[in-house]
């Protein structure tokens, strides 16, 4: 049974998925709502970074600094969460390609060493973040940075509230089941705020581009998922990452230079 603990529950999210330190804490077998304040932890994530990247750009970083402003973007991002989504990204992938069956693939992403396809599926991913969120930069547009974090923590949202627990206990189990219509009305708030960002500054397309954000949202984890015979932490943070990524190249396509 879960109780609608709104304070408690946006600090837990805060604690879960970023490095900022809060007083919340879980306990074994109670489930939480901190799913639905996860966009929300993504829109600080995103106002931080955008800070700091509009700061860069108003120093002069710009022209072909444009790329070195999205590296510190993308360090700071991942310094913010303590490396958690890319460590699950990492598990995720040495978990899909080297293992045969759901449980074999389970066993591997306990593993807390790094294989190749976890080193690649890395620096693949920061790739395209660095590669794309500098386009967007070069075409002199900035909202995307803070928009696309919160929508891309979305991702595990869905994941929590839509999937089925891979293994009994953990953290992550913590977060996982139907959500409370109130829950849902959390969650809608801080996205439904990005896309009408999103629809204020690029019109139609905007729009359509939160909309996007919202289908990956539903789709990564399921695929992400399926393979492993259901969600662990692991595969939450690696959704928000490839949504991420995703998102990130696709504003680099409309809006890039």
């Amino acid at each position: 049974m879960s109780r609608f603990r709104p304070l408690h529950d946006a600090a837990l999210a805060l604690s879960l998925l970023s490095a900022i330190p809060t007083r919340a804490k879980w306990e074994a077998g109670e489930r939480t709502g901190a799913a639905a304040w996860f966009p929300a932890v993504g829109l600080v994530i995103g106002s931080v970074t955008w800070g700091a990247a509009h700061a860069l750009r108003i120093a002069g970083w710009n022209g072909a600094g444009a790329y070195a402003v999205a590296a510190v973007f993308v360090a700071i991002s991942a310094l913010l969460t303590r490396m958690l989504h890319w460590d699950g990204l990492a598990d995720v992938a040495d978990g899909l390609w080297g293992g045969d069956t759901p449980q074999r693939r389970l066993e591997i992403m306990a593993d807390s060493r790094t294989g190749a396809f976890g080193a690649t599926a890395i620096a693949l991913v920061a790739l395209a973040q660095v590669t794309a969120i500098g386009s967007v930069l070069l075409g002199n547009h900035e909202l995307p940075l803070l928009v696309v974090p919160a929508l891309a923590r979305l991702a595990a949202t869905c994941a929590a509230w839509l999937g089925r627990p891979a293994r009994p206990g953990g953290l992550g189990r913590s977060v996982m089941g139907a959500p409370k219509i109130v829950e849902i009305a959390v969650a809608g708030v801080v996205v439904g705020t990005c896309v009408w960002a999103l629809f204020a500054g690029y019109g139609f397309a905007g729009a359509l581009f939160g909309g996007a954000a919202v289908l990956l949202a539903l789709a990564v984890p399921h695929l992400l998922s399926g393979p492993v015979g259901g969600v662990t932490g692991d595969v939450m943070g690696a959704s928000v990452l490839v949504c991420e990524a995703l998102l990130f190249v696709t504003a680099a396509v409309l809006w890039g230079a």
